[in-house]
C-alpha cells in the first residue's frame, strides 16, 4: 500500500470534489435530448445564429494557401429571412473545405433549403446546425426526396397552382430521443401537432410539414428571444 503525505490526500480529496462539482454543473447546463420535433428545432434555433429560406445560387471551390485547407462558398438566394440576414439579398455561406471531401456534394444550385446556420468564426467559417440536420430540405407538397440534405434532395421550385411547399423533416424526426405514438395524417400536421412526438411510422407526416408552419415557429421564438 502506497503511504501519501497527509497534504496530498487532501490535495486529492480537493481535486475530485471539484471534478464532481464541474461534472454536475456540466450536465445541469446540458439540454434534455429532444423527444417532439418542436423541441428539436427549437434547440437548433438557439444555437443558430442565421436562419433562413433560401435557394442555392452559386458554388465556388477556393484553394488555401501555404498547404492550409481551402473553402466553399455557397450563394443562397433569401426568400425569407428569420435571424441574422436579409430578404431578397444573397447570403453567402462560407464551409471548411474538409467537408467536401470525397466527393461529397453538400448542396447543388437550385436547391431550396431551410437554412439554421452557426454565426461565423472569426475567419468567416460557419456549417448549419447539427451537421446536416441545419440544412433541412424544401420541396414541392407530396413530394419523395431523401431524408438527408444532400445534393439528391433538390428540387425545382414550386409552379403556380402548385401546393405550398413543406419542409421535409424526416431525419430530424428520425433522431428524437424516445419517439412515440403519433396519429396525425400528413394533411394535419401543423405548428401544434408537431409538439406531439413521433413513431418511425409517422415519418411520412414529417416529410409534409408546410413550410410556413415552421417558418412561424422559428420567427416567434426569435422574437420571444431575450
Amino acid at each position: 500500500m502506497i503511504h501519501l503525505p497527509q497534504r496530498c490526500r487532501k490535495l486529492f480529496v480537493l481535486l475530485g470534489t471539484l471534478l464532481a462539482l464541474c461534472t454536475s454543473v456540466c450536465r445541469s447546463q446540458a439540454p434534455d435530448p429532444p423527444q417532439t420535433i418542436a423541441e428539436a428545432l427549437h434547440q437548433m434555433s438557439d444555437l443558430a445564429g442565421i436562419i433562413f429560406v433560401g435557394e442555392v445560387t452559386a458554388i465556388r471551390q477556393k484553394a488555401g494557401q501555404q498547404g492550409a485547407s481551402g473553402i466553399v462558398e455557397i450563394d443562397f438566394r433569401v426568400d425569407q429571412a428569420v435571424r441574422g440576414c436579409t430578404a431578397g439579398a444573397t447570403y453567402t455561406l462560407r464551409e471548411w473545405a474538409g467537408l467536401w471531401q470525397a466527393g461529397d456534394q453538400r448542396y447543388r444550385t437550385g436547391q431550396r433549403l431551410l437554412m439554421m446556420l452557426h454565426a461565423p468564426g472569426p475567419a468567416g467559417i460557419s456549417s448549419p446546425v447539427n451537421g446536416m440536420n441545419g440544412a433541412i430540405p424544401v420541396v414541392p407538397a407530396a413530394s419523395s426526396s431523401p431524408m438527408r440534405a444532400t445534393a439528391d434532395a433538390a428540387t425545382p421550385s414550386p409552379v403556380a397552382d402548385t401546393p405550398e411547399p413543406v419542409a421535409d423533416l424526416r431525419w430530424i424526426a428520425a433522431q428524437l430521443a424516445r419517439p412515440a405514438p403519433f396519429t396525425a395524417s400528413a394533411n394535419q400536421v401543423t405548428a401544434q401537432s408537431l409538439s406531439s412526438t413521433l413513431s418511425a411510422e409517422t415519418l411520412q407526416a414529417a416529410q409534409q410539414t408546410p413550410l410556413p408552419a415552421v417558418v412561424q415557429m422559428l420567427s416567434s421564438w426569435q422574437q420571444a428571444a431575450p
